[in-house]
């Protein structure tokens, strides 16, 4: 499982880097595109990063015009992030070289294989609490 993981970082970073990104990047861009306006402790949570690191990640990203943050009104500590125009079709490009990552890893499974694949992951994710909830 961990050498898949790093194989996975690896080629995600290296399609994503011609973009200006790191994985860690495009993760936050992803889960901001899936749910949009998460704080920073939300979006820390979603990408299983800290949050020291995460406003790493969000203020590098402001600072390319990729995401924007505003105070709520009710607490002024709080500024969520969203995503900007740019940061869209930066998502979208990216999203497109991810998944080309995702059919090569794939490519010598037939679909049965797949489905098992994605299902026994799933099961494991929720076994540990780690997301993907039943519905």
């Amino acid at each position: 499982m961990a050498r898949l993981e790093r194989a996975v970082r690896k080629a995600i970073n290296d399609r994503v880097k011609p973009y200006g990104l790191t994985t860690l990047q495009y993760t936050t861009l992803s889960v901001l595109g899936a749910r949009d306006q998460l704080s920073n402790a939300q979006l820390a949570r979603r990408a299983y990063m800290t949050p020291q690191s995460m406003s790493e990640v969000l203020d590098a990203l402001e600072k390319k015009g990729l995401v924007k943050r505003n105070a709520l009104a009710a607490h002024r500590r709080v500024y969520p992030a969203t995503l900007t125009a740019e940061g869209r079709k930066i998502l979208a490009a990216c999203d497109e070289v991810v998944d080309e990552v995702e059919r090569e890893m794939l490519a010598g499974l037939d679909p049965g294989q797949v489905a098992a694949l994605r299902e026994g992951l799933l099961s494991a994710v929720r076994a540990l609490h780690a997301g993907f909830p039943e519905h």
